[in-house]
């Protein structure tokens, strides 16, 4: 059995491990183009983060101090070859360390070398992400406050770490065999929380317009394939939403979430959430 490796890649609060909960609850109830073939190493693992989102909550974000727990499961897309899909868990706080103070360890470089493929997240309206500053007002209040220290109100803007990271991708991904070209799905998290015109616009206009440096960076990726996805897990905000919250729970949240993806005909809503793994590793 061959194993392909897809690498998490994304900041605290960008929906890693909400997506990789609700991928595993489709091939559960064979809701989706991919179909497992066995079970997961860890089923414990996985299943407690299930249990979050089947009583209408979304899993916290991973403890750094808790011991590696790698999301592993065989799987089939349509007649093919059964594949061991190996997810790696990285935490958040781990890229944004790399990116930052650029340290990330030989193990987890090894494991990018090695993989097959990636998925990048980015989470809309998320309070992690972190807006590059007007530097024309920014300069006028230093100077008037007499603030200039680099304290930690000074941080990376998120498009600026989506972009070292996309770069990190583009020269190491799948590196160990540069015969294979591999792929990196965007993810753009919480796609729910739009508004209907800018879900219609599709998940390359929200990047466009909510981090044009990203989005430009995209277009020059030369070494690898890309596709951009919005995701939801379950089509809204059971949290925030009390109705909603209700209505789902009466329902079978295996049917929830959704993929909007844009073709050459538009903009389109797929509600196989396992899609960008199944074009990942295609």
């Amino acid at each position: 059995m061959r194993k392909k490796s897809i690498i998490l890649v994304g900041g605290p609060d960008s929906g890693k491990t909400n997506y990789v909960g609700r991928v595993w609850l489709s091939l559960k109830e064979h809701k989706s183009s991919l179909k497992r073939a066995g079970m997961p190493s860890d089923i414990e693992y996985i299943e407690a983060v299930c249990a979050h989102i089947l009583k209408g909550e979304f899993a916290g974000r991973t403890d750094r101090n808790m011991e590696r727990k790698d999301f592993c499961v065989p799987v089939q897309l349509g007649d093919g070859d059964i594949t061991e899909l190996v997810v790696p868990d990285f935490t958040g706080e781990l890229w944004l360390n790399a990116v930052v103070n650029s340290e990330l360890s030989q193990d987890w470089l090894d494991e990018i070398v090695n993989a097959d493929s990636a998925l990048l997240f980015v989470r809309v309206l998320s309070p992690q992400n972190v807006q590059p500053l007007d530097w024309v007002t920014a300069r006028e209040v230093l100077r008037v406050t007499g603030n200039n220290d680099d304290d930690d109100d000074h941080k990376l803007p998120t498009q600026v770490v989506l972009c070292e990271l996309l770069r990190l991708l583009e020269d190491r991904l799948g590196s160990q065999n540069p015969e294979v070209r591999p792929r990196i799905a965007v993810l753009v998290t919480a796609w729910d929380l739009l508004d209907p015109a800018a879900k219609g616009a599709g998940p390359m206009q929200f990047l466009k317009r909510q981090f044009p440096l990203f989005w430009g960076a995209l277009g020059d990726v030369v070494r690898a394939d890309v596709g951009v996805y919005g995701v939801s897990i379950v089509d809204g905000d059971p949290e925030r939403d009390q109705a909603f919250k209700d209505k789902i729970l009466a329902s079978n949240l295996a049917d929830a979430g959704s993929i909007t993806l844009e073709s050459s005909t538009g903009v389109e809503v797929n509600r196989d959430v396992t899609l960008p793994i199944s074009w990942a590793i295609s």
